[in-house]
């Protein structure tokens, strides 16, 4: 499979329908479908990332909640993100003074 992103091991989700979500490093949500492998649409949610040297460092972290809801956390920003997996809207939840890194 070719995002054209790479991820990392907490960038990855099933979606309502059982599609697979990779959070990408170019910061969209990548949804797939999982019998052909092709990739059904690419929700642009938070900034263009690198991932770390350390795996314990903070990274954006996708959290699927009841299968409808993916929410990602952005340290570079101190945000979490949520997007509706059935509509592809993407919003900012909140923001921290604080990084959230899980």
């Amino acid at each position: 499979m070719e995002l054209g992103a790479s991820y990392s091991f907490r960038s990855l989700g099933r979606g309502p329908g059982g599609e697979a979500l990779v959070l990408g490093t170019d910061g969209a949500l990548h949804v797939v479908d999982p019998t052909t492998g092709e990739e059904t649409a690419a929700i642009p949610v938070v900034g263009a990332w690198t991932e770390p040297d350390a795996w314990q460092d903070p990274r954006p972290t996708l959290y699927v909640q009841g299968g409808s809801t993916a929410f990602i956390t952005e340290p570079a920003a101190s945000g979490i993100h949520a997007v509706d997996l059935k509509s592809g809207k993407s919003s900012t939840a909140r923001t921290w003074t604080t990084c959230p890194t899980n």
